[in-house]
């Protein structure tokens, strides 16, 4: 695993799904249309700024390190649920007032817990990660003490992080360029 298969695989993805229309669901391409797909491709080459810091990272730094994943880690369950928008409507999250949160929507705790049964199990490997993601990341309101664990935890959780998108990425229907091939 390296950050160019990490980018390799995102810029690949987010390009095959960024103009969805006429092979999609309307409603999964009209939500993707809205996404920020770009950003997702940007954050994702951020992750080497952080990377080439290694051990060298400040605490500041690594709180950084620790949004900018955090916020993929989102931003990809959000991704998911928008390709699967139809299905994710047989059973939605519904707020207080029993409005159903569109899956663009979704804050990463809400993301976290409904995806319990679907990406993974509860207490399973990735529902561990996905917390302990979402904890870290959330160091970035910095007034109080968060574990954010040290740089050499963080550069193994870039691992993680690939194989997280892998997961996603394998649960993907095809789309035309993935199925066919790119066409000229």
């Amino acid at each position: 695993m390296s950050l160019n298969a990490i980018n390799s695989l995102t810029i690949k993805t987010m390009d095959e799904w960024k103009d969805a229309f006429g092979w999609a669901p309307d409603s999964a391409a009209n939500k993707l249309d809205k996404a920020m797909l770009r950003w997702i491709k940007e954050l994702t080459s951020c992750l080497e700024i952080w990377f080439n810091k290694g051990d060298s990272m400040t605490d500041g730094e690594l709180i950084l390190a620790r949004a900018n994943m955090g916020s993929l880690v989102e931003c990809w369950l959000k991704f998911f649920y928008c390709i699967y928008c139809d299905d994710y409507y047989n059973n939605p999250k519904v707020n207080k007032n029993g409005v159903i949160i569109e899956p663009n929507n979704m804050k990463l705790e809400t993301l976290k817990v409904f995806s319990r049964g679907i990406l993974w199990n509860t207490g399973d490997d990735w529902d561990k990660w996905i917390e302990k993601a979402q904890l870290q990341r959330n160091a970035i309101h910095a007034f109080n003490f968060r574990d954010i664990g040290v740089s050499a935890d963080y550069l193994f959780d870039i691992i993680q992080y690939y194989d997280f998108i892998k997961l996603i990425v394998e649960r993907l229907p095809d789309s035309p360029v993935s199925a066919y091939g790119e066409v000229y």
